[in-house]
């Protein structure tokens, strides 16, 4: 029997503080998907919505932050789901620089939100998926 496959689309935020750190969600024991791993804020597109509108959506609700202007796509890409299998995955990477500091963010979802030193990022227990996104991210602003 053939396996269906679906597809989801999701859009993430990169964003980036005035000290260069890169804020992080660790998830919590209520995800649907990697619980207690840590992430990047963003999740699911809605019908109707364009990435960039999910990715503003997304980060406001789990952060209470609000975007002015413009996000910047920093990668795009189609993956399979590594925790579903016959799910393949839309990524929409934004990024984005921010005056907000800690104090400043609201956690709506998950178990914390939380600027991380990019050296310290990795060594944070990531999402498969969103360590392939912070290394790609991390290898650019190397250069």
């Amino acid at each position: 029997m053939e396996q269906k496959i679906r597809e989801h689309h999701i859009a993430v935020v990169l964003v980036i503080d005035q000290q260069g750190q890169l804020l992080m969600q660790h998830r919590d024991g209520a995800a649907y998907v990697w619980p207690h791993k840590w992430g990047l804020p963003g999740g699911g597109i809605e019908p109707g919505e364009t990435p960039e509108e999910a990715a503003r959506r997304e980060l406001e609700e789990e952060t209470g932050l609000k975007v002015n202007g413009n996000l910047k796509l920093f990668w795009e890409s189609v993956l399979p789901a590594s925790s579903l299998p016959g799910v393949y995955r839309q990524w929409y990477v934004y990024s984005v620089q921010t005056q907000a500091r800690q104090e400043d963010i609201v956690l709506g979802e998950g178990q914390a939100m939380v600027f991380t030193p990019l050296e310290r990022v990795l060594d944070l227990d990531l999402i498969p998926t969103i360590r392939l996104i912070v290394e790609r991210f991390l290898a650019q602003t190397n250069q």
